[in-house]
This record gives C-alpha cells, structure tokens and sequence, in this order.
C-alpha cells in the first residue's frame, strides 16, 4: 500500500514539473527589458563591460521587438496589458524608438524616464 502511494505522488510530482511554462511575447520582452536596464544601473560593471552587455541584450530586444509587433494574438487581443504596452510605444519597444528618434538605446530610456544628461552629470554616488 505504501508503495503504491509513493508511486502515485512521483508520477504526480513528474507531471506537475514536467508541464511547460508558457511566456507570452510581451513577456519575454519586457523581462529582456528588465535585464537590459539592469545592466545599465550596474555600479559594478566597467563601462566596456556594459556596453558589451548592453550590445547584446540590443540584439536580442530587437527580435523579440519584432516578434512581439508581428504576433498576430497580438494585434487582435485588447486587454489592458498589451493596449499599455502599445500605447507607451516609446518605452515598450526601446530599439525601434531609439532608432526612429536618432539616440543611443540607454539614452532613450534614460530621457524617457526623465534623467537629462546634465542630470547625471550633476548627481553624486552614494556609495
């Protein structure tokens, strides 16, 4: 009888682990996102070394920019996540905006959310 119970909860267990964890395409892009933006406040980080990271986390923001803007569950979905993320294309698709607004990815979304140059360059570290 306990054999049996044991067996049961490991072929429960396997199942339960085993299911597949689905990622939606704004979801994949805001979490690069969020590690993109990461490696831009990294104190820890020298600057060849953020732009190295931040270099390749472009390449990757850029696909998934263009996979999420040619999903087509996308384009005929209307709840409220993805009405936000298109509304606030600006900050959404950081790539495309960059390049259509002529400016470096990290310096959109640094203006985008308000810091100016001067702004940094006048700040002081609180380490």
């Amino acid at each position: 009888m306990t054999r049996h119970i044991i067996k049961s909860c490991l072929v429960a267990a396997a199942l339960l682990t085993s299911a597949p964890a689905f990622a939606g395409s704004l979801e994949n892009l805001e979490r690069e996102r969020s590690i993109m933006v990461s490696y831009l406040l990294d104190a820890d980080l020298n600057v060849a070394q953020r732009e190295e990271k931040i270099a390749f986390s472009k390449r990757r923001l850029a696909d998934l920019e263009r996979i999420a803007l040619k999903d087509k569950a996308l384009k005929e979905s209307r709840s409220p996540l993805v009405l936000k993320v298109f509304k606030n294309y600006e900050m959404s698709f950081l790539v495309h905006s960059a390049a259509e607004s002529g400016r470096s990815m990290p310096t959109h979304w640094l203006e985008g959310i308000g810091l100016s140059t001067s702004d940094l360059l006048n700040a002081r570290s609180m380490k």
